[in-house]
């Protein structure tokens, strides 16, 4: 997983990817026929290594719903801006957990409030003030 590196950062944390395709496999008791592509990102999953959108970061892509995919940087990728080769790793492992495994995932404000997102492990309980922003 570390492919040939001591250590790795982790490029990104994701939620909501294919959470319709989570939702209806549940529903109708299909997720083994799910592509592999779908069904690594049914759940929240975090990548090790360089983000889904390495080398990518300031080109605007959409969804076919037309939502904007933004790529964030991290402390690695910022250093494309003054050495490539510093930037990225060029490897990118995507570890997907199960929603129905997870006690909390939690996000914190600028000003420190505490707002959980997934509760009691229910990927379709999600924070009720977080779907009043959009989020999903």
């Amino acid at each position: 997983m570390l492919f040939h590196h001591e250590t790795l950062p982790i490029g990104e944390f994701a939620i909501g990817t294919n959470t319709t395709a989570y939702v209806v496999a549940r529903k109708y008791g299909i997720e083994e026929k799910l592509p592999i592509l779908i069904a690594e990102k049914t759940g929240p999953h975090f990548a090790v290594g360089d983000t889904c959108y390495s080398h990518a970061e300031e080109v605007a892509v959409f969804n076919p719903d037309g939502k904007e995919i933004i790529a964030r940087d991290n402390e690695c990728s910022l250093k494309r801006k003054e050495d490539m080769a510093k930037a990225y790793f060029n490897c990118h492992t995507d570890i997907t957990i199960p929603y129905d495994e997870l006690g909390e995932v939690s996000v914190v404000t600028e000003k420190e409030q505490v707002i959980p997102i997934i509760i009691e492990g229910k990927g379709d309980q999600f924070h009720p003030q977080f779907l009043q922003q959009g989020a999903i």
